[in-house]
């Protein structure tokens, strides 16, 4: 039998339970070894065991309200537990998967004093809010890296429950926290910034002490000066379509978009259009495609005069997960077409 202990949280896809279907149920917990469990276990090579398995509704977690309602069982559990470590994930790029797990071990941590950790895309939505008093290892953008992704996650979890010193991110595999440490070292600061200098003008690999932080500045449009005689685009990242997504577009990951005629078109339609949306409930969405493309209200404008007028065509792709680079991409893309069309500006609608 190991001799160290783990509690592990997941959602309800990776516990074998449903997808957006069930992102509604409450908490529960079993000792039944379920999801990347399985994978952690087989990497700590004995070492180290799951105890119990927390699981939770993406949607129920998130809502505030229902986490204070059960903070007394996840207290429960894990003081019942008694781990030696607490992991949850990894959550890859799935935003609100992301903030429940980021959430759960910044609780554990602070309030309770179980060494946590989780896992996930650079980009998810989590690790700006929490990686700074948390661990949070890096992974592969989506599911299909879950081996590339376990064994950093195992190693530091491990690493966690052994009560063992816990080295610099880029040595560890975690997302940098921006905390910084006094630390002795063998050469002095001239000697290192000089031998940093010279590999950089040979073009050999460094790594800088003190990373520069850059953040990119976008110059916001000038206003509009005649409403009256401008002409405005619709577009939305909440995946409508019309019905049966004839460009197939991604639920999810986005890297293309698609465009839609609506032209003499007053009214977008249920049953005509649908959101395939992989990252909310789009039932509301599909029973009235107003809620994202607001055709309806901006004909009223139009017929009073208030606008110059409607562009022909609306664009849509899915938000959830989609990449930086990719979301650039496709801004860059639909600003060509709206320049070249004397488009005056755009109203874009997210979930």
């Amino acid at each position: 039998m190991a001799s160290l202990r783990a509690v592990h949280y997941i959602n309800q896809f990776y516990a074998g339970l449903g997808g957006e279907n069930m992102a509604d149920i409450g908490l529960s917990v079993t000792e039944e070894k379920k999801g990347p469990a399985i994978g952690l276990e087989k990497l700590w090579n004995g070492e180290m065991e799951i105890v119990k398995i927390m699981v939770c509704g993406d949607n129920f977690i998130n809502n505030d309200d229902n986490f204070q309602a059960i903070i007394p069982e996840i207290k429960k559990t894990v003081e019942e537990a008694k781990p030696d470590v607490f992991i949850a994930g990894p959550a890859f790029n799935a935003g609100r998967y992301g903030v429940a797990c980021a959430k759960v071990c910044d609780y554990v941590k602070k309030e309770l004093g179980v060494p946590s950790v989780t896992a996930m895309w650079h980009e998810n939505p989590a690790v700006n809010i929490y990686v700074r008093d948390n661990y949070i290892v890096s992974t592969t953008e989506t599911a299909a890296g879950m081996s590339k992704s376990l064994p950093a996650l195992a190693k530091l979890a491990l690493k966690l429950a052994k009560r063992e010193d816990i080295g610099a991110a880029r040595f560890e595999g975690y997302l940098k926290t921006g905390h910084r440490y006094n630390e002795y070292h063998e050469n002095t600061g001239a000697e290192r910034v000089t031998a940093m200098l010279l590999d950089k003008l040979y073009n050999r690999p460094f790594v800088t002490e003190v990373p520069l932080r850059g953040f990119e500045t976008v110059k916001p449009a000038p206003a509009l000066t005649d409403l009256k005689n401008a002409v405005i685009a619709l577009i939305t990242t909440g995946g409508l379509v019309p019905v049966g997504n004839p460009d197939k577009l991604k639920q999810s990951f986005s890297v293309t978009y698609g465009k839609y005629e609506i032209k003499d078109v007053d009214s977008l339609n249920k049953g005509v259009y649908e959101s395939i949306h992989g990252g909310y409930d789009t039932t509301d969405a599909s029973n009235d495609p107003h809620r994202l493309i607001p055709l309806d209200q901006m004909r009223v404008l139009e017929k009073e005069g208030a606008i110059g007028g409607i562009y022909d065509y609306f664009f849509s792709t899915c938000g959830v997960g989609t990449n930086i680079e990719s979301s650039k991409d496709m801004g860059r893309r639909i600003v060509a077409d709206l320049k070249d069309s004397e488009i005056s500006a755009a109203i874009l609608t997210s979930t």
